[in-house]
């Protein structure tokens, strides 16, 4: 009788474990799904399917709540957002980035994701200027308070470096500065090279047509022209870059 209560409880033992483990595998392979969606959406200028796949990470994260899965949540509202401010979407962007924020106040609560919280809260508070220009004199230094409190806890972490670029970049005279942003953008993309995140190769993409864009406006477009080639070095598909970007550049240089 004991040893049948023994091997009973050594089943249940085994079928939870079996079961946790399953789910866990499952939600890798999950992420790992999405991190490639996202990045084949924004290499090949697909951005239905970015949000396709954002809104399966959302039901997935209200099922199984994890850090991880959070952190790629967020990072895919946030380079959603940027497209739709790009396109002057504005009420998509509005929708989004409520949601983001909502979602930002649990990473904010999560000690080992302080860093990438507080440069969220920089990115997010950036999009709302966007969204109401008139705001930029209060908001402004709130979103660089921020990317200072995001480069203190952690001067490692690649996206503090592009969110000082975007804010150097974007920024107007006299807050803002094109050749310190590209000083910023190169930190950025130098600390992606040596640790790539899996979720950041669109983003590390996405900071070298940043770096790009601070070449041409600061009148420097051979190196304009030679970031634009690395990056399709690193991914030949890139659509935007091979289509438009580059041609545009290389034209532009040979009518000087």
């Amino acid at each position: 009788m004991i040893l049948k209560k023994l091997f009973r409880k050594l089943a249940i033992l085994l079928i939870l474990f079996t079961t946790i483990h399953g789910a866990s595998a499952q939600g890798t392979s999950n992420l790992e799904t999405w991190r490639r969606q996202i990045y084949d959406a924004y290499v090949l200028n697909n951005m239905p399917q970015w949000d396709r796949t954002l809104r399966a990470m959302e039901a997935e994260y209200s099922r199984n709540r994890g850090n991880e899965l959070l952190y790629d949540l967020i990072l895919a509202q946030y380079g959603l957002i940027g497209y739709y401010l790009g396109e002057k979407e504005t009420g998509k962007a509005t929708s989004l980035l409520d949601r983001a924020e909502n979602k930002l106040e649990t990473l904010s609560a999560t000690p080992s994701y302080q860093a990438q919280a507080l440069a969220f809260e920089s990115a997010f508070i950036s999009y709302r200027i966007g969204l109401r220009p008139i705001r930029a004199v209060v908001l402004g230094p709130r979103s660089s308070r921020a990317a200072e409190r995001a480069l203190a806890a952690n001067p490692r972490y690649a996206r503090v470096w592009v969110e000082k670029g975007n804010i150097n970049f974007f920024a107007p005279a006299p807050f803002g500065n094109k050749s310190e942003a590209i000083k910023d953008y190169q930190k950025g993309i130098e600390l992606m090279e040596a640790r790539m995140h899996p979720s950041h190769r669109w983003l590390y993409l996405s900071t070298l047509v940043s770096l790009a864009g601070a070449y041409e406006k600061t009148g420097d477009l051979p190196r304009a022209i030679q970031t634009l080639e690395k990056a399709l070095r690193y991914e030949p598909r890139f659509k935007w870059v091979k289509d438009d970007m580059l041609p545009r550049l290389k034209q532009q240089q040979a009518g000087r």
